[in-house]
């Protein structure tokens, strides 16, 4: 895990805790100490002073700092003042003050020291919570929550204001939190937000390039569940952690964005770029059974501009999405894993079409790439323990066995010709020293590939005699099909190792 990918999720824990107060209980006393405890547990430093007047806790300096980590990566978030107040009705409503300090420190792989101070400010905020010492409901709104930079310092250099520039602010917010405190502590959580903003601006400092980055997301929900245990031993440690039963489950969704893009060297547009969508969604599931990544978007644009290139770069895409899903630990016995990815109906325009097809003869039709990939393997190291990056770099060592592999589905679609393909294969994990040995087979089918090579030939972008060695290739690992232009192919590797091709053995 980087400093960035570890610390932006503790960031997230202590304000999402923040929007949901945490653990609440009838008791502004009870809320504090739970949220102490929570913090404290998962290995946070937690400073504050703390008054009680009437109904109401005041806890003020309130300073929240991270564990320290190997990259000496470091996270603390400051509050000058909150109140837990007890309203009567058993609920404890929470206040907290408009400006929440940020501060992060790592070293970048430049070995440069990074100094990052930032500033959280809710703005129409109102947080109430119910229920008992085990077992809470969080209900939270806000009209606005913004995040600032405030200062760069890089290896002790403060980065003047006017050269940096970076602002998130999320607006329409509301949700809830359900939590409750057995063995783990477990979190069920629902957060909706009418739209997210973000920029970000950098100036060199002698004023000559500049990089500008700006951009939207609509209709943004969130929910996920998540388990944590109660006390964690070293937070930068997720194998532990998973080991001691973390374990996360989210699906985040929104119904359109764009971003755009600039960037100029010595004054004058070196790369522009607009993206756009219409939507999508992204999915994680982690813990001791591995991860699970995927996620999608629809109707997505891209328009692009460089200097290295002579036309504008335009494509757009209906739909593209990809799955990942992989074993995270150790383990005697082969776990399931997954690749996989889709990108449908393809097109770009017709001034990129042109620089090597200006007379259209190639169909334009749209393009669609599909790979669907699962299987079985025994992970040899456990993937996210902070010690195995040592033997991730020996260049003999082996990160893992390979069991088996099926192709679900094989798709390419594009310039009128079409490959279809599915097979399986395992692979021998019994003799040593056998490497990959697999055998099985795999059923492919191309559909108007003459065709294709025909026009690529007139249009010049291949040689004859290329497209010869093609079809010659072609005539001895496939053979015709029942349609015209059609050509289909079995491969099979047996148990000897020899490859065939239709009943044909070619090695």
């Amino acid at each position: 895990m980087t400093f960035f990918t570890l610390r932006t999720a503790s960031v997230a824990l202590i304000v999402g805790a923040m929007a949901s107060a945490a653990q609440a209980d009838v008791s502004g006393q009870d809320v504090w100490n739970d949220w102490k405890t929570y913090f404290k547990g998962i290995g946070y430093d937690v400073s504050a002073d703390e008054t009680q007047s009437g109904d109401t806790l005041t806890v003020s300096d309130i300073e929240f700092t991270s564990p320290e980590t190997s990259d000496a990566a470091a996270v603390t978030v400051s509050i000058d003042r909150m109140t837990f107040t007890e309203a009567g009705d058993g609920t404890v409503e929470v206040v907290f003050p408009e400006v929440m300090p940020l501060e992060m420190s790592t070293v970048d792989q430049s070995g440069a020291k990074l100094d990052i101070q930032m500033e959280i400010r809710p703005s129409g905020a109102n947080t109430t919570v119910s229920g008992m010492p085990t077992q809470m409901t969080s209900a939270y709104t806000a009209q606005s929550v913004e995040l600032l930079l405030t200062e760069l310092i890089v290896d002790g250099e403060t980065i003047d204001a006017a050269n940096v520039a970076m602002r998130v602010i999320m607006n329409g917010l509301s949700g809830t939190t359900q939590s409750s405190v057995t063995g783990k502590r477990l979190y069920d959580q629902r957060m909706q937000a009418t739209d997210v903003d973000y920029t970000l601006a950098f100036i060199s400092p002698e004023g000559q390039d500049t990089v500008d980055l700006a951009g939207g997301i609509d209709g943004i929900s969130f929910s996920g569940e998540s388990a944590v245990p109660l006390v964690v031993q070293d937070a930068s440690d997720v194998s532990a952690l998973l080991a001691a039963g973390m374990a996360v489950k989210g699906a985040f969704n929104y119904s359109g964005g764009s971003t755009t893009m600039s960037v100029k060297e010595n004054n004058a547009e070196a790369f522009s770029a607009e993206t756009s969508s219409t939507g999508g969604k992204l999915e994680v599931v982690m813990g001791a059974d591995g991860l699970n990544y995927s996620g999608g978007q629809n109707n997505l644009k891209l328009a692009m501009t460089t200097e290295d290139f002579p036309v504008p770069i335009e494509v757009d895409m209906a739909r593209a999405s990809f799955n990942f899903a992989m074993p995270l630990q150790k383990s005697d016995a082969a776990d399931d894993f997954a690749v996989g990815f889709s990108f449908n109906d393809f097109t770009m325009s017709d001034l990129l079409w042109g620089l090597f097809d200006p007379k259209a003869q190639l169909p334009r039709t749209p393009a669609t790439f599909v790979l669907d990939l699962t299987g079985k393997a025994r992970l040899l190291f456990d993937f996210l323990d902070p010690s195995a990056a040592a033997a991730v770099d020996d260049p003999d060592f082996t990160p893992a066995e390979l069991e088996s592999v099926d192709i679900n589905r094989l798709q390419v679609t594009a310039a009128g010709a079409e490959l279809t393909g599915e097979g399986a294969f395992t692979f021998d994990t019994d003799t040593p020293g056998a490497g990959l040995k697999p055998k099985g087979s795999a059923d492919l089918m191309l559909v108007g590939g003459n065709k294709l090579l025909d026009t690529l030939v007139s249009i010049g972008l291949l040689p004859e005699d290329q497209a010869m060695g093609a079809r010659m290739m072609m005539g001895l690992l496939a053979v015709p099909g029942t349609a015209p232009d059609t050509l289909n192919s079995k491969i099979e590797i047996n148990e000897q190792g020899h490859i065939m091709a239709n009943g044909q053995r070619i090695q």
